[in-house]
């Protein structure tokens, strides 16, 4: 019984995205470059999976381990590549990691996100079919600048693979191109990385050079070329990020979610919305449910909440939320983390809430600050109300009881306690507990001094 491994190739520098992050950890719709390739291998039948790092590895093994199911963490092995001495010398360090139960390696760049589990398949059958050495995954692509290039006799049959840097004028003209993605023989391909050299202008051990050295080696060409497409620069990057999010957005469609201008829309692959919601232009959903009904946007960010359905959020960015039925957010909304909406809320313009209670059918509806606060049912926050929750030292709590209603204007210092059936004139400043069924009224002394001297030099 064949039974297969893989390497993926994870120890470069990434040089070209410019950065101080190592490129397998750039993100792409929620998850890092690396971990798209390690899920689409675990669809696979394999036994184990070696991952060579090599340039800030601890970062890199930390992030995979952290990010994948338990169940998985027994397939992987980390492999350290001490120098960066190319892609045969990553392969040969994993020589003594790899089981002698093993009889095929699949290798694989880790910088390929969109690679599917539907081509690795075919490329794993065609080995297995043609009872090959070794067989490269390839490819034909209008500008093959910068890949290597699939070299063949006049009869068409596969001879070698040249690197950009090496390439001849006529073979650089030659359209096919190595995906980087490989399936070997063992122990053929042990045999044959011992021969390999650095004859190469990047005085580098290419994995590429084992195929000349192999007796029998074919190809398997995939016409999708995109989904071979790797992540060198941050122009990449981008161009891969946009094709995972249309498919994301081309899901929720199908599932029932109108989306408005699409191509304005962020969601990444920990967003759920329900059907018949609607998502308006340049909103941004990540890492949050979304139920039934649901009218988000136009130039909303919504990240690490639920909302449930019937729920409007206009304008509005919400950030670690759970949002109630048939609440209304924004337009101008800021809804801040640790904060809990019941249903039947009104949170509207230019209106701020943070680490607060708000129960159900409480209007918050202008230009207010809510922080640290319970809210119980049916309170009315009028315009401009505060609650000054922070003494310079240490945050306080509000508790504002049922059916209260809080005038505009008005400043609660916190920690205070207002009871069920309270009034808050407009414009108080309140400092002290109000008891059930009050009328609270704070006012300074209104003083109007005829003819003063301010109003003279105002109109001298």
């Amino acid at each position: 019984m064949n039974k297969l491994g893989c390497i993926i190739l994870a120890a470069g520098e990434g040089t070209r995205m410019k950065s101080c992050v190592p490129k397998m950890l750039f993100d792409i719709c929620g998850k890092t470059i690396i971990e798209h390739v390690i899920e689409t291998v675990l669809k696979l039948e394999v036994e184990k999976i070696y991952i060579v790092v090599g340039y800030q590895k601890e970062q890199i093994k930390y992030k995979i381990t952290s990010s994948l199911q338990k169940n998985f963490l027994s397939k992987i092995i980390f492999v350290e590549q001490p120098k960066q001495l190319g892609s045969g010398d990553a392969v040969l360090q994993t020589k003594k990691y790899v089981s002698k139960n093993i009889n095929s390696l699949l290798i694989i760049s880790g910088d390929v996100p969109l690679i599917t589990k539907d081509t690795l398949e075919k490329l794993i059958r065609t080995q297995q079919k043609n009872n090959v050495d070794g067989c490269v995954l390839t490819t034909k692509i209008p500008n093959p600048y910068s890949y290597g290039r699939i070299i063949r006799d006049s009869f068409g049959r596969f001879e070698k693979i040249v690197e950009e840097k090496d390439a001849s004028e006529q073979e650089k003209i030659v359209k096919e191109i190595n995906s980087g993605i490989y399936i070997f023989k063992l122990p053929v391909l042990w045999q044959n990385l011992k021969k390999i050299t650095p004859n190469n202008k990047k005085k580098e051990y290419y994995l590429t050079d084992v195929i000349k050295y192999l007796n029998t080696k074919t190809t398997f060409t995939t016409e999708d070329y995109v989904e071979l497409k790797g992540v060198n620069t941050r122009a990449d990057l981008a161009e891969v990020e946009n094709i995972v999010r249309e498919k994301l957005l081309y899901n929720l469609m199908l599932n029932g979610v109108s989306i408005y201008l699409p191509q304005t829309v962020y969601v990444d692959y920990y967003t759920k919305v329900g059907q018949d919601s609607i998502i308006y232009p340049n909103t941004t959903i990540t890492n949050s449910v979304v139920k039934n009904n649901c009218i988000l946007g136009p130039s909303s960010v919504i990240e690490k909440s639920f909302v449930n359905s019937g729920t409007k959020i206009i304008c509005s960015f919400v950030s670690e939320t759970q949002i109630g039925k048939n609440c209304k957010i924004g337009p101008f909304g800021r809804i801040r983390p640790k904060t809990e909406i019941f249903d039947n809320v009104s949170v509207g313009n230019f209106v701020e809430i943070k680490n607060s209670i708000i129960k159900q059918g409480t209007k918050v509806n202008h230009l207010s600050y809510i922080g640290d606060t319970e809210l119980c049912e049916e309170v009315n926050i009028g315009a401009g109300t505060i609650t000054c929750n922070y003494d310079g030292k240490k945050k306080h709590k509000t508790f504002i009881g049922k059916k209260s209603f809080i005038g505009s204007n008005s400043n609660l210092i916190a920690p205070i306690k207002i009871g069920n059936n309270v009034v808050v004139a407009a414009g108080s400043t309140v400092s002290k507990d109000i008891p059930d069924n009050t009328l609270a009224i704070e006012r300074s002394t209104e003083v109007h001094k005829k003819n003063h001297k301010i109003i003279k030099k105002l109109y001298e």
